[in-house]
């Protein structure tokens, strides 16, 4: 940490107008949670699948045989349909003909096939300070002597919703695949909170003599650049204190 403050001092002092009148570091809390959560595969219904869900919408039908008459296609290849209909959910057996789920209908409106996937887990950081999402901490953080005060600004609610995770998570994962298939993030499962880590910042508090301007900056050691939310906050409720 010693190093890294020796670095960034000589940065900043690399314009001579500008003087340190004050350096300290402290550490800010980033919240752990593993969540889970599934994805879907889409992709468009194609013309047999479509005319075996409108048969199946419009007349009642008991048998693969009976569906591969009607359709002219080969028995084994309906039976193959179906079995995939039955397992994403599309269609259901009630009374001994088969039936549109309102799953079924939907696809069937829309033209797109939805096939759920196996359930995946993920880690994510979360900074209640900044309201935000940062990836999983892979690298050490810097070694510090001692125990560091903690952020003197820091106490914001931590309420996070499924809703606002499953957004993360699909500004991250969706994607289109080779094949044409689209996988995107439908649903999530469950999220925990592992364990809170606190991350060390090295906080400037600068005047620049040309511009006769006080002013912070605050370098973020998991971010590893200079941190403008923190220096927004400081300067707001500081800013006026450091000129008197």
């Amino acid at each position: 940490m010693d190093k890294l403050k020796q670095q960034l001092h000589a940065n900043l002092l690399k314009n001579p107008a500008v003087q340190i009148k004050k350096s300290v570091i402290w550490k800010f809390p980033v919240t752990i949670y593993t969540v889970s959560f599934n994805r879907v595969k889409r992709s468009k219904m194609d013309i047999l699948m479509k005319m075996m869900l409108l048969t199946f919408e419009k007349t009642q039908i008991r048998r693969a045989a009976n569906l591969s008459q009607l359709l002219l296609v080969e028995e084994l290849f309906i039976e193959d349909l179906l079995k995939k209909m039955q397992r994403t959910g599309l269609i259901t057996l009630e009374k001994g003909s088969y039936k549109l789920t309102s799953r079924g209908h939907d696809q069937l409106n829309t033209g797109i096939m939805e096939e759920e996937l196996a359930e995946e887990s993920a880690v994510l950081s979360y900074s209640p300070i900044h309201d935000e999402f940062w990836s999983e901490m892979t690298e050490p953080l810097p070694e510090t002597d001692g125990e560091l005060p903690l952020y003197r600004y820091g106490n914001h609610p931590n309420n996070l919703e499924k809703d606002r995770i499953l957004e993360v998570l699909a500004e991250r994962g969706n994607g289109e695949e080779e094949d044409g298939f689209q996988t995107v993030v439908a649903a999530v499962n469950s999220f925990d909170q592992q364990k809170m880590e606190y991350i060390p910042c090295l906080e400037f508090q600068l005047y620049n003599k040309e511009q006769d301007k006080f002013y912070a900056r605050v370098w973020n050691t998991l971010l590893q650049r200079w941190d403008e939310t923190f220096e927004k906050q400081i300067e707001e409720k500081e800013r006026l204190i450091w000129r008197e």
